[in-house]
């Protein structure tokens, strides 16, 4: 017997077969999202931070519909009411909005709503909050239609770690987790030691690797002895959670740090970051970050002025741990500075932006700790800038 088919059929069930087998799940958890979600074809990533809340952004195309999944995780815990909120925050795009309600979703608040943006398109949105971390998928349409909406949505699985609303702390804790483990001492006495956890073992126990430490230290621990670590140093060095193999961009405003009178630590030769006569360079305010560089890695430091192009530099200092930091930095393994160069008779011109500026640092046979600087030249006190951390 003959079978015939059209061409048009023939056609018809391709696509059938394409459309059907493009969708798959990410997970999200290699990039510190506790997340993983199903998406029609593999996302694009981009990465921003808003003080202590990382925003990562992953972005799925189709011919028809751009699906959206923006998870923000912070080193707090988000308060109630945060999936409303997500809402009311993103509600500026929104030109008319056409129906909106408050829902769970897996035991979590969650908020949908659809409408129409400003720019004609339509927005089918869920947000969905969790203690450690708030989820808002988007599918954005030229039609007023969404035949894949609820597949996407109904995809979303959150594996974050939830927190204990009576104490504020986390149940539990997974790989890459800042934390401060309890050391029992009989001559020093007793302390909280800052660690980053290396393995959840089947037992329960942590592996985890201390600050400052050999790997020969290195133990596993109990989750009793455990406890989440105060990722700000001392009230004003911000947290990057930089990973090895992306660049994570951070934004920020040289009006969030503070002028720095003392500078000589800068040309000690325990640390010889700059010569003295380039502080002109460096006494603008200055906003602290910092982050962990993993070892056998490469980092790569730029800073990018943007808006009215301000005159901003970056340094930077590696150490094992963060006991002292500028300007009272005695000592450090190594501290590098980003800015332009200029000879002394030929000053430079402040009115004119010098552009990025970057440095690298290398981590050879242990994990380090890295303190960064992003710093005006002097009589810049704000101005938008872009730090781009790149680790390899």
């Amino acid at each position: 017997m003959k079978i015939s088919i059209s061409l048009s059929v023939f056609w018809v069930l391709i696509a059938s077969k394409i459309c059907a087998q493009d969708w798959q799940t990410y997970d999200f958890s290699a990039d510190g999202v506790g997340a993983k979600v199903s998406l029609p074809a593999p996302p694009t990533k981009t990465v921003s931070q808003n003080g202590n809340v990382i925003n990562y952004t992953y972005k799925s195309t189709t011919t028809t519909e751009v699906y959206m999944v923006v998870a923000s995780t912070s080193t707090g815990v988000f308060p109630k009411g945060n999936a409303k909120q997500s809402f009311d925050n993103s509600s500026k795009n929104i030109k008319k909005i056409q129906k909106q309600e408050a829902s769970t979703y897996q035991g979590y608040e969650a908020y949908k709503a659809q409408g129409e943006m400003n720019n004609g398109s339509f927005l089918n949105a869920q947000y969905v909050a969790h203690s450690k971390i708030n989820i808002q998928m988007l599918v954005i349409s030229s039609a007023n239609t969404f035949s894949n909406s609820d597949k996407f949505f109904n995809s979303l699985v959150i594996t974050a770690a939830p927190v204990d609303e009576s104490t504020g702390v986390k149940s539990s804790f997974t790989v890459g987790d800042r934390v401060e483990v309890f050391y029992k001492d009989p001559v020093r006495g007793d302390s909280w030691l800052p660690a980053m956890v290396l393995k959840v073992q089947p037992d329960g126990k942590y592996f985890v690797n201390y600050d400052a430490y050999a790997e020969s230290y290195d133990e596993a621990v109990e989750i009793k002895n455990i406890r989440p670590m105060n990722l700000n140093i001392q009230g004003k060095v911000q947290f990057i959670p930089a990973l090895r193999g992306q660049t994570v961009t951070v934004n920020g405003n040289l009006s969030q740090g503070n002028i720095m009178e003392d500078l000589e630590w800068a040309e000690n030769s325990s640390n010889a970051c700059w010569v003295g006569i380039r502080n002109v360079e460096f006494q603008g305010n200055h906003v602290f970050y910092w982050f962990d560089l993993p070892k056998k890695s490469t980092v790569k430091i730029t800073v990018v002025p943007k808006g009215n192009k301000p005159r901003v530099n970056v340094y930077g200092f590696v150490s094992f741990d963060f006991k002292f930091i500028p300007p009272d930095l005695p000592r450090c393994i190594s501290c590098e500075a980003g800015f332009e160069q200029w000879v002394a008779n030929n000053p430079p011109d402040f009115t004119k932006s010098a552009g990025e500026q970057s440095i690298e640092f290398n981590a050879i046979s242990s994990r380090m700790k890295v303190f960064v600087g992003v710093v005006g030249a002097k009589g810049f006190t704000s101005g938008d800038y872009e730090l781009k951390i790149d680790i390899k």
